[in-house]
């Protein structure tokens, strides 16, 4: 079940499981997880703040900061959803979205952008279609088209701070099949993109270790996509 919610400018998403219905929300902080949730997590390494108050919430990013040994943090909350919201009430969100892409070779699409390892997005435009959003910014940012969409993989958020203004992105992907092999691509230096390369999966260890947690997760996500299809 997803509930997607607009109010203040604010995206909210409910995450639940088939049988348990779980709620669950994650974002990431200084690229570290943060999960909105009822029930206690398995992972010893992770921090568990039980029904944390609008105070706690506003010092996330000062926290993880000082305590760069975490591994996430876990807060517990009986209401989820509301605890969510009012953790995105503190921020101004932008909206983005790209894709993980395939081609028929089985290479994954990945982008050199500002010195890490990154997927293609970006962000949509007034009136836009997220899809078209997505397609569009795949061929602006590596040059690269005849793409096919071919799944949702949901959403990820996360937050930084734009000229001192707390800003919440929520980015949508989208599984996409590239209609050829290894095409050369063209990458957008204007976006401080360097390069464009098609990369087996599972990608070398010192490609994992130089993108984001975040777009790690998601290519993973996207990998087992691709095989259930």
């Amino acid at each position: 079940m997803a509930l997607i919610r607009r109010r203040n400018s604010a995206t909210f998403r409910l995450f639940s499981s088939d049988n348990t219905m779980t709620r669950m929300y994650e974002v990431y902080i200084m690229n570290r997880p943060v999960f909105f949730q009822e029930n206690a997590p398995t992972d010893a390494h992770s921090l568990v703040i039980r029904e944390p108050d609008k105070s706690t919430l506003d010092a996330l990013p000062n926290f993880i900061r000082e305590h760069p040994e975490l591994n996430g943090i876990v807060l517990l909350s009986s209401d989820p959803e509301a605890l969510w919201m009012n953790f995105c009430f503190g921020y101004r969100e932008i909206l983005a979205a790209g894709c993980v892409v395939y081609n028929r070779e089985g290479s994954f699409l990945w982008i050199e952008r500002n010195g890490k390892w990154d997927l293609p997005k970006g962000k949509v435009e007034p009136e836009e279609k997220i899809e078209a959003a997505a397609i569009r910014e795949v061929k602006e940012e590596t040059g690269i088209g005849q793409l096919t969409l071919i799944k949702d993989l949901g959403k990820t958020y996360h937050t930084y701070d734009e000229n001192g203004v707390p800003v919440l992105k929520t980015t949508f992907w989208f599984l996409a099949v590239h209609d050829g092999g290894d095409t050369l691509g063209a990458p957008q230096t204007i976006e401080g993109i360097t390069g464009v390369h098609w990369l087996p999966s599972p990608v070398p260890n010192s490609i994992q270790e130089g993108t984001y947690p975040s777009i790690l997760a998601l290519m993973n996500r996207a990998v087992t996509a691709k095989s259930d299809l």
